[in-house]
C-alpha cells in the first residue's frame, strides 16, 4: 500500500508541477523554502499553485523516505542499490528545485529537474512493484525483461525532450498538427524547431514501435501473455500523439499539456508492470 500511495503521490506531483509551468506560475513563490517570506503564502491562485507543488512535494519526499526505509530493510545485495538510488537523486531533484527558482527557471536547469523527478518516480515505481522478501528487482539487458526495459528509457527519454521543447519556449515551433509549418520535413532555421520535430518524429517512432510489439504478441506464443498489455500500450500511445496535437492546435493549453504528461506517465507505469512480471516470471 506505502508503494502504490508513493507512485500516486509522485505521479500527482509531476503532472501538478506541469500544470504550474503551464500557468506561468514557476517564480510565484520567489524565494525558497519559503513563499514570499511565510510559511502559508498571501492566496492568489498562481502563488498556491506553486506553493502546493511544494506541499505535494514534502509529503511525497517523505512517503519515498518511509518506502526506501522499509525496503533497505527487507532486501538484499545488490537490490538495496534501489532506495539508496531513489534517496540520493530525490536529494539532487530538491537541491535542484531551489536553484531553478533562486535561478529563476534556466532552460537546462528546469529540463534537468523534470528528469531527475521522472527518475525518482521510475524507481519508487520499482519499489513498489517488489512487495515483501521473495522478490527483489533486476535490471538485465537480454529478454523480455530488458525489451521492457528499453521501451521505458525511450518514452523516458522522449518526456524529457518535450520537457526541453516546452522550457525552450519551443512548443509551438511547429504551429501547426501533423504538418509543420505547412510541411512535412520543413528546413531547420533553429535549435527551437530541431527540438520540436526531433519531439514529434520521435513520438511516430515509439508509436510504430508499439504498434510492432502488439502485432509481435499477436504472433509470437511466447509473448502472448503480454498481449492485453501491448494493446494498453498501443492505445495509449496512439492518445499520446493525439493529444500532442491538441496541445498544439490549442496554443498550448496546461489542460492539454498535463493531460500530455499523465498520459506519457500512464505509459511508463504500464511498461513497468510488464518489466516486473518479466523479472517475477508472472504474466504481465
Amino acid at each position: 500500500m506505502l508503494g502504490r500511495i508513493t507512485v500516486g503521490l509522485f505521479f500527482l506531483l509531476l503532472v501538478w508541477g506541469n500544470l504550474v509551468a503551464g500557468m506561468k506560475a514557476g517564480l510565484a513563490c520567489p524565494d525558497w523554502p519559503l513563499c514570499h517570506g511565510r510559511v502559508l503564502p498571501p492566496f492568489r491562485l498562481d502563488i498556491w499553485m506553486e506553493f502546493m507543488h511544494r506541499v505535494i512535494a514534502a509529503v511525497a519526499t517523505l512517503a519515498l523516505l518511509l518506502l526506501a526505509s522499509r525496503r533497505l530493510r527487507q532486501w538484499r545485495g545488490m537490490a538495496k542499490a534501489v532506495p539508496v538510488a531513489a534517496v540520493t537523486i530525490l536529494g539532487v531533484e530538491i537541491v535542484i528545485g531551489g536553484m531553478v527558482v533562486l535561478l529563476e527557471t534556466p532552460v537546462n536547469l528546469t529540463t534537468l529537474h523534470f528528469a531527475t523527478g521522472m527518475g525518482v518516480f521510475l524507481l519508487a515505481a520499482a519499489m513498489a512493484a517488489f512487495e515483501g522478501n521473495e522478490r527483489t528487482p533486476a535490471f538485465p539487458a537480454r529478454g523480455d525483461a530488458g525489451l521492457f526495459l528499453g521501451l521505458v528509457f525511450l518514452v523516458v527519454c522522449q518526456a524529457a525532450l518535450g520537457a526541453y521543447v516546452r522550457h525552450a519556449g519551443a512548443g509551438l515551433a511547429c504551429p501547426d498538427f501533423p504538418a509543420c509549418g505547412g510541411q512535412w520535413l520543413p528546413p531547420l532555421t533553429s535549435a527551437g524547431l530541431a527540438a520540436h520535430l526531433s519531439h514529434r518524429l520521435f513520438a511516430y517512432l515509439i508509436l510504430v514501435t508499439l504498434a510492432v510489439f502488439w502485432v509481435a504478441t499477436r504472433l509470437d506464443a511466447r509473448l502472448s501473455p503480454h498481449r492485453r498489455s501491448a494493446l494498453a500500450l498501443l492505445v495509449l500511445g496512439a492518445a499520446q500523439v493525439g493529444i500532442g496535437g491538441v496541445v498544439v492546435l490549442s496554443g498550448l493549453s496546461y489542460v492539454a499539456t498535463a493531460c500530455h504528461l499523465a498520459v506519457a506517465l500512464a505509459i511508463v507505469l504500464v511498461m513497468g508492470r510488464m518489466w516486473s512480471a518479466a523479472v517475477k516470471g508472472e504474466p504481465a
